[in-house]
């Protein structure tokens, strides 16, 4: 009876006590988890909302431009057709372009025509010469704004592209002209140059509206600094495509403040190809060196780097010609196969990293393959803001 009364002095029995002050904890932690909780929610929105900054750098032609125009299908408000009618001229001009190199790799080479009566087509593309020198395909297709364009241009571009039409198709057909695109590595022959001369004819219909693949085959040389603004999984993306030529890389040291990451765009398939305003180097080595200068500059420390080693699909076409990699890369040892080659190009960028723990995510890309960027630019995305998140003191 005593004992009964000791133990319910108070109301509270020690054990009950102790499970009460467990319970106040929990709470008291439940509380602060929430709280704790809450306000990482409010970081990780205001780091969406302050948006992501990233710069596509890299040479030209390596599909710096293309990746902007996937975007734009993938995420712009109107995709590619505020640009539709614009690529009309572009892929004309495309098209003029391409069999211009090829004739004058025909005549480099003292190759005749398979076709005598080919001659005067001959001779209709050789005018183009100095008449193409007059347009400008600069970015997204409109005119370099420093170079003086008549309105009527592109009605006498569309002109002279229908007058062009059956001299195109019968060089084309031309046996000696497939020897020389066989071998047109060095000519500087835009990679779109088959997709575009196979489809002539529906070119050259007078209610042609051009494609997404057209517009995504399409060469468009980059003259300016271009910003383009996307949402992506809420996100908000600031994105800078700028001129590749060695003329134009004075330029970029402006945009290279408060950078989140890098695309650094290589086209693999220019492993054959010299550089285009210096024969003597090797376009990809020219890349490798660029490469070099950009992951180990001072600003882009704590900057991520995305590598796209592109236009993987011409790549793997050479390989499969023959095309040798250990003629242009002796250091190459290994089979001429896509996986020994494609290993040894990625080691040969991520070793230039003088910060031996600097993250270089690899990708590599197919840029005209909407699908398979669609895939890539979600994976980039997950980066940008895992290293946002990190750089921010959340992970």
């Amino acid at each position: 009876m005593s004992s009964g009364g000791v133990g319910s002095s108070n109301g509270t029995s020690p054990s009950g006590s102790s499970r009460s002050d467990a319970h106040t904890s929990k709470q008291a932690k439940a509380i602060s988890d929430a709280i704790d909780k809450s306000l990482r929610a409010e970081k990780e929105q205001r780091q969406k909302e302050r948006g992501a900054k990233l710069l596509i750098l890299g040479p030209s032609e390596t599909g710096k431009t293309t990746v902007l125009k996937q975007l734009k299908l993938l995420y712009g408000r109107k995709g590619l057709d505020a640009e539709r009618q614009t690529y009309r001229r572009v892929v004309h001009l495309n098209v003029m372009k391409a069999i211009q190199t090829l004739c004058n790799g025909l005549r480099q080479s003292g190759l005749a025509l398979e076709r005598p009566e080919n001659e005067v087509h001959l001779e209709t593309v050789s005018r183009l010469e100095t008449t193409l020198r007059r347009y400008s395909i600069t970015s997204i297709g409109f005119a370099n704004p420093a170079i003086p364009r008549k309105i009527t241009d592109a009605k006498a571009e569309t002109d002279m592209f229908y007058e062009m039409v059956p001299a195109i198709n019968a060089l084309w057909a031309d046996r000696s002209i497939q020897a020389i695109f066989q071998n047109a590595s060095k000519l500087n022959l835009q990679d779109s140059a088959k997709y575009f001369l196979d489809s002539i004819d529906r070119l050259a219909d007078p209610n042609y509206v051009p494609t997404d693949d057209d517009i995504l085959q399409a060469r468009v040389r980059t003259l300016a600094v271009t910003e383009h603004v996307f949402m992506i999984d809420n996100v908000t993306y600031k994105i800078y495509d700028v001129g590749g030529q060695k003329s134009l890389r004075k330029y970029w040291a402006p945009y290279f403040d408060d950078v989140n990451a890098i695309i650094f765009m290589v086209a693999l398939s220019a492993y054959d190809q010299p550089c285009e305003d210096d024969e003597r180097l090797n376009r990809l080595q020219e890349c490798i060196m660029l490469f070099n200068s950009i992951a180990n500059h001072k600003l882009f420390e704590n900057t991520a780097i995305i590598l796209f080693l592109n236009k993987i699909d011409v790549f793997q076409k050479k390989l499969e010609a023959g095309i040798p990699v250990v003629r242009y890369f002796p250091d190459f040892r290994g089979p001429n196969n896509y996986a020994a080659t494609t290993l040894y190009f990625q080691s040969k960028f991520l070793e230039q990293c003088k910060d031996t723990q600097k993250q270089v995510y690899t990708h590599f890309t197919h840029a005209t393959d909407t699908n398979q960027m669609r895939v890539i630019v979600v994976a980039v995305n997950v980066i940008v803001q895992r290293l946002n998140l990190r750089n921010s003191g959340l992970l």
